[in-house]
Parts: structure tokens; sequence; C-alpha cells
């Protein structure tokens, strides 16, 4: 019987680890080459057709007849293709999605994960700059919650915890306490 639950727990541990850190479904696997937001947005007509797996926070997304653009302030990813909370290199890029995704869904301050190919670049303003935005004609796409900090730890004291036990701050064990001298 023990037997059967050690090769049972030995079975189970690797595919558990397994699946710990993967990306989701159609995110993972290698890209022909890693390719930066900032450089895609300098040669935008060079690095068109490239494929990309890119991430970022939603800042806004507007739904068109047959499409959707969801504008996307990107962010580094995990090992995981989850966008970082921060950092990243101050590039706003567009992800294209065919059909239709609801903003109330994909509301800004929540997190978006694309794949999929470098199209034409779009031109928008950004309040009453003139920005070209890179633009990826997204085939997968994953929608992760917004980021939270992790809570302080609360530490309390132990009231039943000496900080001084076993030597005090009169001396090592057994203490003289004034004015006993025991």
């Amino acid at each position: 019987m023990m037997v059967r639950r050690t090769l049972c727990l030995v079975a189970l541990l690797p595919l558990l680890a397994a699946c710990a850190g993967n990306p989701p479904l159609g995110l993972g696997g290698e890209l022909p080459a890693p390719l930066s937001q900032s450089s895609a947005q300098a040669e935008l007509a060079r690095h068109r057709g490239a494929e990309v797996r890119w991430g970022g926070e939603i800042l806004g997304v507007t739904n068109a007849e047959r499409h959707t653009d969801v504008e996307l302030y990107g962010r580094p990813l995990f090992a995981n293709a989850e966008p970082k909370p921060e950092g990243g290199e101050g590039v706003r890029f567009i992800a294209r999605v065919a059909g239709f995704l609801d903003p109330a869904d994909y509301a800004p301050g929540k997190r978006l994960t694309v794949r999929g190919r470098l199209g034409e670049p779009v031109r928008r303003k950004v309040g009453e700059y003139p920005y070209s935005y890179p633009l990826v004609e997204a085939s997968v796409y994953h929608l992760w919650p917004a980021y939270k900090e992790p809570p302080e730890p609360y530490w309390y004291r132990d009231p039943y915890y000496d900080p001084w036990w076993p030597w005090g701050p009169w001396g090592a064990w057994p203490h003289r306490r004034w004015p006993y001298g025991w």
C-alpha cells in the first residue's frame, strides 16, 4: 500500500512541475528573433511582417465592425509570458484582434499578452501629440488580471517570547535580580 502511494506521488510530481511556469496555449514556443518594441517603432517599415510576442497594460479598447484595437503600454514579459508590472521601453502599441472584445472585460489596468505579426503602423494622437503605433495582428492573445501588490506581511509580537532568555539583561543564568540577589 505504501509503495503504491509513493509511486503515485513520484509520477504526479513531474506533471505538476511541468505546469508551473508555462505560458498559456499558443503563446509559448520560440520566436525567430526577439524584436524589441522600440526598435520596431523606430523602423516600422523594415520590421513589417515580423512575428512578435509582446505584452503590456491595457490603455483603451476600440471596437470596429470586424476587429478590435487594444491600445497597450508595452511591458517586458516574465518567463510564462505574463507582462511585468513595471519596466519597459515606454512604447505604446496596438494589438488588433479579429472579432469583438468587450471593453468591460478588457478594461484599462488589466494586462494582455499577444502573439502575431507586425502590420501596417497606425498613426493616432496621444493627447495632441501625433504618435506612430506599431500594430500587431494578433493570432493568439491572453488576458491577465490587473497587477496587485502583494500585501505586507503582518508581524506580531508573541507575548510569551522573551528575547533575553536564558541570559537576561542582568547576565548569565541564574539571574541576580537587584535588590534580592537570588
